[in-house]
Parts: structure tokens; C-alpha cells; sequence
């Protein structure tokens, strides 16, 4: 069985992500923006085993301490392609713009749609749902999806950001996200957490 632990950190107050299996302990650390040493205890009091540490997409906010993250956990760091120059550029990753500038160590690998990311006997999927930036995953898990900052509780991702699209956002959102089941638990980049069925009965974004 996986289990989430979401913890609102840093001056973003974007939710940095633990997902691991109560068997084996493995687990996956996702978004390592701010506040590293809560989560790094969280993970040490629990005795998990860090498999990877991943981005969902490459903004400043959700990529400002992997270098934190990797120097304790050795473990490969992991993007999509279409985001990973992000890591290393603070003009793409949009830290140039309000400073100070947030370099990221490069990506170990890439992951797309199609992936998948096994802890202990348990899958998460991986959905490329582009919009909010080129390179946006979610992960899916029956139960619970991993979001990112593809969609809020009654709200979307920004897609007023170079490389954005909200064309793009919407289609892949009503095509990825709001098949899934209803009572599908949305852990988002930020804010609480929400459901498929809520989301697609009163979003606002998301009403055809």
C-alpha cells in the first residue's frame, strides 16, 4: 500500500511530497522546494528509503533545494525532458526575475508519459499533461494523484509564463486528469487537497 504525506513549506507555500510503500519503505520525494530539513526528518523518523527525488515540472518553487535533497539521499534526480533545462537556468526556471537566481544540480535522467516509477510491489503512473510548463507529470496511483501545478482546488495552473499554454492545459486536463475516478485524491503543488469528481462538478476552469 502507498502512502502521501504533503507538507506546505517556504515562502511559496508550495506542498513538497512524500510517497512510499509500507512494505518495502521505498519511496519518492517530490518537489523539493524549501524547508528540506522537516521532510528529511519526516523521512529518517519513518526509516523510508529514498528510490528518487523528482521534479514535477521545473519552476523556482518546486526545484530550490534539490541540490539539498540529492547531497543527503545520493539518489537520482528525475524531470521531463521538455523542463529539465530549467534546473540549471534561472531565466527558464523564472528565478531570474525575482531573485535570487535558484540553480538546480542537472537531471540524472527523464521521464514521460508511458513511466512509471515502482516502489517496493506498487506503481505509479506517469501522465505528461503540458500546459502550465512543456514538461508538466502528474503521477497516478490508484487513489491519488500526484498533480504538481496542473490543477487546484477550484483553479488551474498559471499559464501566463513563457512556454505556457492554457489551450493546452485544459485539453490535457479534461483528457488525463478528469477521466480518472471521481473519488481519485488531487495532491496539488499548492493548497489543500481535493478530489477528481469535485473538480470536474464545480471547477470553473473546467466546465465545458
Amino acid at each position: 500500500m502507498l502512502h502521501v504525506l504533503s507538507r506546505m513549506v517556504g515562502d511559496y507555500q508550495i506542498n513538497t511530497i512524500l510517497v512510499w510503500d509500507d512494505v518495502s519503505q521505498e519511496a519518492v520525494w517530490f518537489d523539493p522546494g524549501a524547508e528540506s530539513d522537516l521532510i528529511i526528518e519526516e523521512i529518517e523518523v519513518r526509516g523510508l528509503k529514498i528510490k528518487n527525488i523528482i521534479n514535477t515540472h521545473g519552476h523556482l518553487d518546486h526545484i530550490a533545494e534539490n541540490a539539498v535533497a540529492k547531497a543527503r539521499f545520493n539518489v537520482p534526480l528525475l524531470i521531463h525532458k521538455a523542463d529539465r533545462r530549467m534546473l540549471t537556468s534561472a531565466a527558464d526556471n523564472l528565478s531570474a526575475l525575482t531573485g535570487p537566481e535558484v540553480i538546480s544540480p542537472d537531471a540524472d535522467g527523464t521521464l514521460d508519459e508511458g513511466d512509471t516509477i515502482t516502489l517496493g510491489s506498487e506503481i505509479l503512473q506517469i501522465l505528461h499533461v503540458p500546459g502550465h510548463t512543456p514538461g508538466s507529470l502528474v503521477f497516478y496511483h490508484p487513489g491519488f494523484l500526484i498533480a504538481g501545478d496542473t490543477i487546484f482546488r477550484g483553479s488551474i495552473g498559471r499559464t501566463d509564463f513563457p512556454r505556457s499554454s492554457e489551450r493546452d492545459l485544459l485539453l490535457n486536463l479534461r483528457t488525463k486528469v478528469l477521466t480518472l475516478p471521481d473519488d481519485t485524491i488531487i495532491y496539488s503543488g499548492h493548497g489543500p487537497a481535493t478530489t477528481v469528481g469535485e473538480e470536474r462538478r464545480t471547477n470553473p476552469f473546467l466546465q465545458s
